[in-house]
C-alpha cells in the first residue's frame, strides 16, 4: 500500500464502521477461543498498529510489517515491538507463536497457500493462524486495487487452502452479514457507472464512502449483533471472512 494510502488508513481505522466492526468480531472470538489465556502472538501486516490494543489483551505482541510508513504510524502510538519485514524468510523471531493473525493481509500475498505453509514454522505444536479476508470476487473494485488486493476468497475455498496447507479448521463464518445486500448492490451499481464513466480511483480516500456519524455508529453496531450470533452459528454469507485454524 502507498505511503499516502497508509496515512487515510491510519485515519479510518480510528473511526470508520468497517474497521470498528471488525474489530468487535476479532474481540468476541478472541474471548471464546482464549480466555484469560497469556499467549504469544505475531501480527503479520499489522499496518498502522490499529489492533494492537485488543490483542495486547490475550498477550505479548510482535507487530510485522512491510512498510515503513505503517512502521511510524506504530511507534507514533507507543508500540515498541515491531519489526520491518515483506517475507516471512526476512523475518527472525526469537520464539514460537501460539497465533498468528493475519487481518486482511493474506489477499496481498500472492503465493497465498505457501504463506500458510511457512506459518507452521513459526507456530508452537497446536498454535493457531486467524484471519480475515474480503470476500467474492465479483464484488472486486478499483478499491482492491488501490489496497493491492490479488483476489477476493469464497469461505469454501478458504478452508481447502488451509486444510490443503495442514491446517484443522476451529472456526469460519462469513461477516459484514447484515449490511451485505446494501453493500453488494452498492458495489455492482459502483462498477455499471465506472464502465460508462471510467472514472479514476487512485487513492484510499478516492474510494471510501464517509457517513455522517450516527449512520456511521449505527453501521458499527451491526458487527456487535454479528458478533453475538457468531458464538452460536456460522454467519452464511458476507462481503468478509473470518477464519481460525490450527496447525496439526
Amino acid at each position: 500500500m502507498e505511503a499516502t494510502s497508509i496515512k487515510e488508513y491510519e485515519r479510518l481505522d480510528q473511526y470508520y464502521w468497517w474497521f470498528v466492526g471488525r474489530r468487535k468480531i476479532l474481540l468476541s472470538l478472541l474471548k471464546r477461543f482464549f480466555g484469560k489465556k497469556h499467549i504469544q502472538i505475531l501480527d503479520w501486516g499489522c499496518g498502522p498498529g490499529g489492533n494492537y490494543k485488543i490483542l495486547s489483551q490475550f498477550g505479548s505482541v510482535t507487530n510485522v510489517d512491510a512498510s515503513e510508513e505503517a512502521i511510524l504510524a506504530c511507534k507514533s502510538k507507543e508500540i515498541i515491538n515491531i519489526q520491518l519485514a515483506a517475507t516471512l524468510q526476512e523475518f527472525k523471531p526469537q520464539t514460537k507463536f501460539d497465533l498468528v493473525t493475519n487481518f486482511d493481509v493474506l489477499e496481498h500475498i500472492e503465493e497465498d497457500s505457501t504463506f500458510m505453509r511457512d506459518v507452521k514454522n513459526i507456530l508452537v505444536p497446536n498454535g493457531y493462524m486467524l484471519v480475515t479476508v474480503p470476500a467474492y470476487q465479483f464484488l472486486w473494485t478499483k478499491l482492491d486495487q488501490v489496497l493491492g488486493h490479488k483476489r477476493r476468497y469464497t469461505k469454501g475455498e478458504l478452508i481447502r487452502k488451509f486444510e490443503n496447507s495442514g491446517y484443522e479448521i476451529v472456526f469460519a463464518s462469513y461477516f459484514v452479514f447484515i449490511l451485505s445486500p446494501a453493500f453488494i448492490m452498492y458495489r455492482l451499481i459502483e462498477k455499471c457507472i465506472n464502465l460508462v464513466i471510467k472514472k479514476e480511483k487512485n487513492t484510499l480516500n478516492d474510494s471510501v464512502i464517509e457517513f455522517p456519524r450516527l449512520i456511521n455508529l449505527v453501521f458499527s453496531l451491526t458487527f456487535s449483533v454479528e458478533a453475538f450470533l457468531m458464538k452460536y452459528i456460522s454467519l452464511p454469507f458476507g462481503t468478509s471472512i473470518v477464519v481460525l485454524a490450527r496447525r496439526k
